[in-house]
């Protein structure tokens, strides 16, 4: 896992071996998802079945406006470990 940025007690990260679809993954004492960064805008990806990670739509909104502040931060880290977008 590495570390994108952290601000405001979020900590976004890109995990090294993970796979397709371009996201970042936000997470904090309040929630935890995993935001897309394929599109111009970036948008919350649905979490898998074997995973039960509650978040609440405050969470994700703060994650969503963080994320799009940032997103050629979050783009740039995403190349560098997995190549193109």
């Amino acid at each position: 896992m590495a570390l994108v940025f952290k601000r405001k007690g979020i900590t976004v990260t890109v995990q090294t071996r993970d796979h397709r679809l371009p996201h970042v993954h936000v997470d904090s004492p309040d929630g935890s998802v995993k935001v897309d960064i394929s599109d111009e805008v970036p948008t919350i990806m649905q979490p898998s079945k074997k995973k039960r990670v509650k978040s609440s739509a405050a969470f994700e909104k703060e994650a969503l406006k963080l994320i799009a502040e940032n997103m050629e931060l979050c783009r740039e880290a995403w190349r560098k470990y997995h190549g193109d977008l």
